[in-house]
């Protein structure tokens, strides 16, 4: 009997390795590859998985910049760090646009947009504004934590209200002879003014 289970055991150990590719050959190392891949891509699917809605549909306001920062480390404190900052280098890139926008908008409303004076001029007015607003004043709205095998994964939504920063830009118009006294620079200012106060938080 126990011959006969010996062989039975042996029989089934040569089937199941007659079934897969050979040690060390191509094919079991395409295989090995394969199954790194598989691994990997079940990863890539959970982490999207656990992607907060918030962070893939970042609020949109007239009052505030939003941006959703990500970061990962084995430590739940530099994770944290990290999505602070992914999320403050957003937040200031948005601002730069945003700044840069109304002062082209502005640059049209007095007609010389393409005087190179003007442009020197905003590009100093966009530097100190940029500076002046720091994102100081941002407050953490929304945060989401996973771990994953041996990493934490942090998400944070930050805002920033936009109102400082426009009113920054406004004073440093308003502070530049050259910006501030071109024609039609009044009506100009007026409506940037006007736009602000509607955009500035209750």
């Amino acid at each position: 009997m126990k011959n006969i289970i010996a062989i039975l055991s042996g029989l089934l150990i040569l089937i199941l390795s007659s079934c897969g590719p050979k040690i060390g050959s191509p094919e079991a190392t395409l295989k090995l590859r394969q199954e790194e891949i598989k691994k990997v891509e079940d990863k890539v699917a959970d982490t999207v998985d656990d992607i907060p809605d918030w962070c893939l549909n970042v609020p949109v306001s007239d009052f505030a910049l939003a941006a959703c920062g990500a970061g990962e480390s084995a430590s739940m404190n530099i994770a944290r760090s990290k999505a602070i900052l992914d999320a403050k280098r957003q937040l200031a890139d948005s601002l730069d646009s945003d700044i840069s926008a109304k002062t082209d908008g502005y640059a049209k409303a007095i007609g010389t947009g393409t005087n190179e004076q003007v442009q020197s001029a905003f590009e100093e007015v966009i530097k100190n504004v940029s500076a002046e607003a720091k994102l100081i004043g941002y407050k953490q709205t929304k945060t989401k934590a996973f771990s994953r095998a041996n990493k934490y994964q942090f998400f944070v939504l930050l805002e920033f209200p936009i109102g400082k920063a426009n009113q920054a830009l406004l004073n440093q118009i308003q502070k530049n002879e050259v910006l501030s006294t071109q024609k039609n620079a009044d009506k100009a200012m007026a409506d940037l003014e006007a736009e602000i106060n509607k955009r500035k938080q209750n």
